[in-house]
């Protein structure tokens, strides 16, 4: 009955601007904290086992940015990462198959914590991660990376 009618939703003017802002402030607010909170958790593990230390600051809204900028650092880093490799790939014309594919994973994995130990980590003072936090780290943000990037391909 209701299948073949489209719903049409018209907002306009200053009830648009409202809506447009209040869904990139949530946007905004869950991209920063839901990391916020994983790394929270991996942080007691780590601090578990002294592989890294963290100074908190004494209210919340401080640490918030501070790790936030943080954790948008380590994600941008990545990002960057994984884009200047597709550029050199498709400059040296090579085919993307599963061993170069898994040579340039492990070679950004490498980039990114030398980068990670030697800039990001060193430009935050209140933040302390070792060698080894800094590769369980990045292990962990690969693997993730790994697990939503995945495509199931249409033989199987």
């Amino acid at each position: 009955m209701f299948r073949n009618k489209k719903i049409k939703i018209r907002v306009s003017g200053w009830s648009a601007l409202l809506i447009l802002i209040a869904i990139l402030g949530i946007s905004l607010t869950l991209a920063i904290t839901v990391p916020y909170f994983g790394f929270y958790g991996l942080y007691n593990i780590l601090a578990k086992f002294n592989l890294a230390h963290i100074d908190i600051f004494e209210k919340w809204y401080q640490d918030l940015f501070y790790f936030g900028w943080f954790i948008i650092l380590i994600f941008s880093m990545i990002i960057l990462l994984d884009l200047l490799s597709l550029f050199v790939i498709a400059n040296c014309n090579v085919k993307l198959t599963k061993s170069v594919d898994t040579v340039v994973t492990i070679a950004q994995f490498a980039i990114s914590v030398v980068l990670f130990k030697k800039f990001i980590v060193a430009g935050f003072d209140r933040i302390d991660v070792t060698w080894t936090g800094s590769i369980i780290i990045f292990l962990l943000l690969y693997i993730v990376v790994a697990v939503f990037s995945f495509e199931k391909t249409k033989d199987a």
